[in-house]
């Protein structure tokens, strides 16, 4: 549960995360992981922000925190999880876009994790069962429940990861004016792929509950090639 100037400062953070990830989609120039993390890194500098966590930038890659990587990007599911501190408090967002052009399956996953994720921020009140929440998550998910290998969220402040756990391990209530991130994803590695799908808001949970994060979560496609 956070104050009100806390939550303004919050937003503010939001805001930066909104603005930065509509410049990377603009402006689509990155030739690796390495150079988006660089280009978040000197936003948030501009904005005279600190950044509230190490920036993931992963292309075709299934581990869920994945290490920044020099190689050049390649056509697949590129994942973009960054926040930032304003006034001590945090923000954080991931969205998924798609390098080059998609096919069915591809577009129908990322529809998979977009559906889960804005159901489970409509279900999302004051005293909730955080427990119940996470299973919600996983029901949705179906056969692919078993490529979901974390919590569906957390609360979000003066840390980046707070009370109340989201988690089907969790015995947390959800309270007024807490802010919570929702983050469903998948990561799947087999013999023929390789990839992480992800979205994820931070949300401010209230009598009417409002998504901090405005960006798009439309599928986007960038062509590359």
């Amino acid at each position: 549960m956070i104050s009100l100037n806390k939550l303004k400062a919050i937003k503010k953070a939001c805001k930066i995360n909104d603005i930065i990830f509509n410049e990377i989609i603009k402006n689509f120039n990155f030739k690796t992981e390495k150079d988006i993390e660089k280009f978040i890194l000197k936003r948030f500098m501009d904005f005279n922000v600190k950044k509230a966590y190490p920036p993931i930038v992963a292309n075709n890659n299934s581990v869920i925190h994945a290490k920044l990587r020099n190689k050049r990007l390649e056509k697949g599911f590129l994942v973009m999880d960054f926040g930032c501190r304003y006034g001590g408090n945090a923000s954080d967002m991931t969205r998924t876009i798609f390098l080059g052009k998609a096919n069915k399956k591809e577009k129908k996953l990322y529809e998979l994790i977009l559906d889960c994720e804005e159901k489970c921020i409509k279900k999302l009140k004051i005293g909730i069962k955080c427990k119940g929440l996470d299973i919600y998550a996983r029901k949705l998910l179906g056969k692919y429940k078993k490529y979901f290998t974390h919590g569906l969220g957390h609360g979000v402040g003066y840390r980046i990861h707070m009370r109340p756990r989201i988690s089907f391990k969790s015995d947390n209530v959800t309270k007024e004016n807490d802010v919570v991130a929702i983050e469903p994803g998948i990561y799947v590695k087999d013999k023929k792929n390789e990839f992480g799908i992800r979205v994820e808001d931070t949300v401010y949970v209230g009598k009417k509950n409002e998504i901090l994060t405005k960006s798009s979560k439309k599928f986007i496609e960038i062509d590359l090639f």
